[in-house]
């Protein structure tokens, strides 16, 4: 597929995967927590280069079983430190690079029990990251998908920009999510740019959240349009 240039700006093309009005994020068929970590580090590994170590954050909810709740929450505290949130849904901390092992042993460690009442993961670890997806011709970031190279276009109200792809994993004691907001190349390398993170990625990528973007004919800003999947050829 080729997104034609008509503007001394570029298009581009994102992969939202998945709106909020689609669940917000695809669900990861690993039960296991480290092996659903271990997943998703592989895919960014293989797939991106990430601008910064991003942010972790351990969510822990009310309306859990109490002697889990309670191990869970002395296990945050003795590693962790006080926590960042606390208020009637549940408590939040943030976590340190090095204590994200602990972490993680601590959700494995928790049992199939570990749910709320509503049948949601007790505990998630959260990793919210920019990054820069790699190119599989060269194993390099894209140099023309960046926010300058499209004004900083700023999508929503969210933080997200054309130009810079994020993740944000969620790892649960029982289940675990995966959300992707994607920058693709929007010419010829698009359908060679999907596949590789088809190759990769730890879950489906669906065929309804692909966009084109393209410069305003005045140049001051960005319109999307659908597009189809560069995957369905």
């Amino acid at each position: 597929m080729n997104v034609a240039r008509d503007h001394p700006r570029p298009a581009v093309v994102t992969y939202d995967g998945l709106p909020a009005s689609s669940g917000g994020a695809h669900a990861l068929r690993l039960r296991a927590p480290r092996k659903a970590w271990s997943a998703v580090r592989s895919f960014v590994d293989a797939c991106a280069q990430t601008n910064d170590a991003g942010t972790y954050t351990l969510r822990l909810w009310q309306g859990g079983p109490a002697d889990v709740t309670a191990r869970l929450r002395d296990i945050a505290s003795s590693r962790l430190g006080g926590p960042r949130t606390q208020d009637r849904v549940g408590i939040e901390w943030r976590v340190r690079d090095e204590a994200v092992d602990d972490v993680l042993d601590a959700l494995a460690t928790a049992g199939a029990g570990a749910v709320t009442e509503y049948g949601q993961p007790l505990a998630s670890l959260v990793w919210n990251t920019d990054a820069a997806l790699l190119d599989p011709a060269t194993g390099e970031p894209y140099p023309d998908i960046t926010p300058e190279a499209f004004g900083r276009f700023a999508v929503d109200a969210y933080g997200r920009r054309l130009g810079v792809s994020g993740v944000r994993a969620s790892i649960g004691t029982t289940a675990s999510s995966l959300s992707l907001w994607l920058n693709l190349p929007a010419d010829e390398r698009l359908a060679r740019a999907a596949r590789h993170i088809e190759e990769h990625v730890p879950v489906r990528l669906s065929a309804k959240h692909w966009r084109a973007w393209r410069p305003t004919r005045d140049g001051s800003g960005y319109r999307s349009v659908k597009i189809a999947s560069p995957l369905a050829d």
